[in-house]
C-alpha cells in the first residue's frame, strides 16, 4: 500500500468541480480521506473536528475556492488564522480558483497560510507534482 496524505478537504461550492477533483485524487491514490465541502464555514467546522482524530504526524491538504456563498475563501483564511494554533496536525492550504484576477493571485500568495495558488480545475500533472512533494 502506498503512502497517502491523511485528509484532503475540497472546499468549493461547485459540485461538479468537487466530484472531478475527488476522482482525480482517488485515481492517484493520494488521500486516505477526501472530503468535499461547499463553503468556508463547513471547512472551518471540519478543520476543528479533525483535531479529535488526527495527531501531529498527520497532514491535511486544503484546496480552497475563493468565491463561495456563506463563507468565501478569504473569510475562511481569516477565521483559520484564529484557530490555526489550536490544531494538533500539519496542514497545507492551496487556493484553487477560476479567478484570473492578478489581485486575487497576489493576495493569496501573500497570505502566510497559503502554500500555492492553482487555477481550477486541477490537472493530473499538478496533482502528481503535489503527490511527489508531500509523499
Amino acid at each position: 500500500m502506498s503512502k497517502k496524505v491523511n485528509t484532503i478537504l475540497l472546499v468549493d461550492d461547485d459540485l461538479a468541480i468537487n466530484f472531478f477533483h475527488k476522482r482525480l485524487f482517488t485515481k492517484l491514490d493520494f488521500g486516505e480521506t477526501i472530503v468535499p465541502l461547499y463553503n468556508g464555514a463547513e471547512a472551518i467546522r471540519d478543520v476543528k473536528q479533525l483535531n479529535n482524530s488526527l495527531s501531529e504526524k498527520d497532514l491535511v491538504l486544503i484546496f480552497l475556492d475563493i468565491n463561495m456563498p456563506v463563507m468565501d475563501g478569504w473569510e475562511f483564511l481569516e477565521s483559520f488564522k484564529n484557530i490555526s494554533n489550536e490544531l494538533n496536525y500539519q496542514f497545507k492550504i492551496f487556493v484553487l480558483s477560476s479567478s484570473i484576477n492578478p489581485d486575487d493571485i497576489e493576495k493569496a500568495k501573500n497570505n502566510s497560510f497559503v502554500s500555492d495558488y492553482f487555477s481550477k480545475p486541477l490537472m493530473l500533472d499538478s496533482v502528481a507534482s503535489l503527490k511527489e512533494i508531500y509523499l
